[in-house]
């Protein structure tokens, strides 16, 4: 079998990516990554990931691959699902309260956030380099902003309310599930009345 020849075709699919996981998941020996590796026609980018030549850097992509845990959320998730067109000059991730950082991270916006509402709107979406990240929906988002007026840019807090009047898959019992999960339902509907007055 030319395990050699499956690597390379699979990151003709993946836009030049492939994982240790991947060649195990698929009973591809790891020691081909290596091969690869050696001959400079892979690059090992993180302890597991490897990309050849013509890969793109999805930094979103490589950040989460790295730390499982997190979850883009705030602008940044904005950004990365469209609704924004401002380009976050830091990452902004969720992560549960006993979640520890074993590395230094500059440009990092880091909320910890109670295991219990953790997970509440999380959603996979595709980078724009086709690679799927986890981030929070539109209506988590939304809820954070509300819990956390005070922490978030004025104008980013409008234009988020605002934008939620005309977002098309806009699912307003999904809203009000988490609003009251977060045990910010009253709040959420006395906003949302306003905004859609």
């Amino acid at each position: 079998m030319d395990y050699k020849k499956r690597i390379i075709d699979y990151m003709k699919e993946t836009g030049g990516m492939i994982t240790s996981s991947y060649c195990k998941d698929n009973g591809i020996p790891t020691i081909y990554l290596n091969r690869l590796e050696k001959s400079g026609l892979l690059f090992k980018i993180e302890k597991g990931l490897y990309l050849n030549n013509e890969a793109n850097f999805d930094d979103y992509y490589f950040f989460q691959y790295r730390f499982k845990k997190t979850i883009y959320s705030y602008e940044t998730a904005l950004f990365l699902q469209g609704l924004t067109d401002r380009l976050p000059l830091v990452k902004d991730v969720s992560v549960p309260y006993n979640y520890k950082f074993n590395d230094l991270i500059t440009n990092l916006n880091v909320y910890y956030v109670n295991k219990n509402i953790f997970e509440l709107g999380s959603i996979k979406i595709k980078t724009m380099y086709g690679n799927f990240v986890r981030v929070y929906s539109f209506e988590r988002i939304l809820c954070d902003f509300i819990a956390h007026k005070d922490k978030i840019d004025i104008e980013i807090y409008l234009k988020a309310i605002k934008s939620y009047q005309r977002y098309e898959n806009r699912d307003l019992n999904k809203l009000f599930e988490i609003a009251q999960k977060m045990k910010i339902e009253k709040t959420v509907r006395e906003v949302m009345e306003i905004a859609f007055e």
